[in-house]
């Protein structure tokens, strides 16, 4: 008789539990565990990573540091001979230098890439919650010729890092940013603080690759919110902010007047978003804009690149002639002073409360789309406690703002919501933070300042009902146009 020992090993090994499927989440909880725990990484205010550098291919010597404040802020910086590259995110906006464009302000894809790195060296995977990140978990690769998971980590639309966590150690192996374009490889982690940090680092950035010995780690030291601010040359004084704001708003009533002179077409991009973060449909429509009365009608004129037919169509149009000549109405009613007047009043009141609510920081000259601008960062008052509602959303806003020097008009404006905006306490509404806008005005005719460019990333509830959505506005083909001109019924 066979003894139970002598049972074939195959059956043995069936008998026995699977093991757990790997997830994103077990692969965080890992690693979490193997760097030093979640609780310490949450603990982190400031890190400063630094250390000399080489550059692979012409031997150029220099230096690499990367520099993060929580919650928001960081600076990365490769020198190589001659050479300094910067991004940064000062918690307002983006900044970065390279040979090619000098130094500027960051927009557009760019400038929400530094934001979200910012989130992400300053989260430290731990607590992805907070930091607004998604992972997924693509499967297991070679680095360096070890096993490592793959993990795919959102940081917002569009926006991803890949991150491979050795399969052995837990810790992180590789990360690529930027769609590739940076690729950092991490070795010889060794302990500060009870962090594991690495301390040979290798950086591909395009055609270069950098090693970098790291020479000094620190967790906790002091860090000045200055050390993340766009530099700035000294030159000509720059005007007072708050005087240079009212002489925008000024204009900008001027160009309300002028802008009912002109028609134009507006491409209009609508992404739904999912719980995730992504995209779940987009639907683009097109439209010819008529400013009547200080209002923006919009008339449909095709949808998902098909023009508008039959019902639906003349549906489109009933509607818009109301709106239209309801507007129109409205337009030609005379004025009454006093009514003007309290009009005007509300108005410089609201400009009293956004200069009360937010602070201006770090104003400085540059070259943007051909103009001289005066660009300055925004951000919340933190001495103002606010009394109204619309103080209470300006205060949860940050951003920057371009204004045309000469002209005194605006050139584009970026903001996002830097904490959740509540309406009546959130019962009614609220804004979630990181939502976001970029506003741009070109000259049109070298006559008035009209809208070019819009774009919205918001993430908001009313009442129960939850939205995350995307839309971009692209202005075109601006005309000129009587308002006594009468608007027929399109027919097909």
């Amino acid at each position: 008789m066979k003894q139970p020992y002598l049972f074939p090993l195959a059956l043995l090994a069936a008998s026995l539990p699977a093991s757990p499927a790997q997830t994103a989440q077990k692969v965080l909880d890992d690693y979490l565990r193997a760097i030093g725990g979640a609780k310490a990484l949450s603990q982190i205010q400031t890190a400063t990573i630094a250390g000399s550098l080489t550059e692979e291919s012409t031997g150029q010597t220099g230096s690499y540091s990367l520099i993060a404040k929580a919650p928001n802020r960081f600076c990365l910086e490769i020198i190589a001979g001659p050479d300094r590259e910067v991004e940064a995110y000062n918690g307002m906006s983006a900044w970065g230098q390279d040979a090619a464009d000098g130094l500027r302000t960051l927009t557009g894809t760019a400038a929400k890439q530094a934001e979200a790195s910012a989130r992400y060296w300053n989260s430290r995977l731990a607590d992805i919650k907070k930091a607004r990140i998604n992972l997924q978990l693509v499967g297991v690769e070679k680095v360096r010729g070890r096993d490592a998971y793959h993990v795919q980590v959102t940081l917002a639309p569009g926006l991803t890092r890949e991150v491979f966590f050795d399969a052995g150690t837990h810790l992180i192996a590789r990360e690529t940013a930027s769609a590739g374009a940076l690729e950092f490889d991490y070795d010889d982690y060794q302990p500060v603080g009870g962090i594991q940090t690495p301390h040979r680092i290798e950086i591909r950035r395009g055609s270069h690759q950098y090693k970098v010995a790291v020479t000094r780690a620190e967790f906790n030291r002091p860090v000045e919110d200055t050390a993340f601010d766009i530099p700035h040359p000294a030159g000509a004084p720059l005007p007072d902010i708050k005087s240079l704001i009212m002489e925008v708003t000024k204009n900008q009533k001027a160009i309300d007047e002028l802008q009912k002179q002109y028609t134009c077409r507006v491409a209009e991009e609508v992404q739904k978003v999912d719980s995730k973060g992504r995209i779940a449909s987009t639907t683009v429509r097109e439209y010819e804009v008529f400013n009547i009365a200080g209002d923006e009608v919009r008339h449909l004129l095709a949808k998902n690149g098909a023009p508008l037919a039959g019902d639906e169509k003349k549906k489109e149009d009933e509607r818009f002639n109301k709106e239209f000549d309801k507007l129109e109405k409205k337009a030609n009613a005379p004025v009454d002073p006093e009514k003007q007047a309290k009009e005007d009043a509300k108005d410089q009141a609201q400009i009293s409360d956004f200069l009360r609510a937010v602070r201006f920081y770090n104003i400085r000259r540059e070259r943007f789309r051909g103009h001289d601008v005066i660009a300055v960062d925004f951000g919340p008052n933190p001495d103002y406690k606010p009394k109204k509602t619309i103080e209470n959303i300006i205060q949860k806003l940050m951003g920057v703002v371009w204004i045309d020097e000469q002209a005194r008009d605006v050139v584009r404006l970026e903001g996002h919501f830097a904490d959740t905006a509540k309406i009546a306490g959130g019962v009614l509404a609220s804004i979630d933070r990181g939502s976001s806008f970029v506003f741009e005005q070109a000259k049109i005719n070298d006559e008035v300042w009209l809208p070019r460019y819009a774009e919205f990333h918001i993430a908001a509830r009313l009442l129960v009902i939850k939205a995350r959505a995307n839309e971009i506005d692209r202005y075109s083909d601006y005309k000129k146009f009587q308002t006594d001109s009468r608007i027929v019924s399109m027919k097909d």
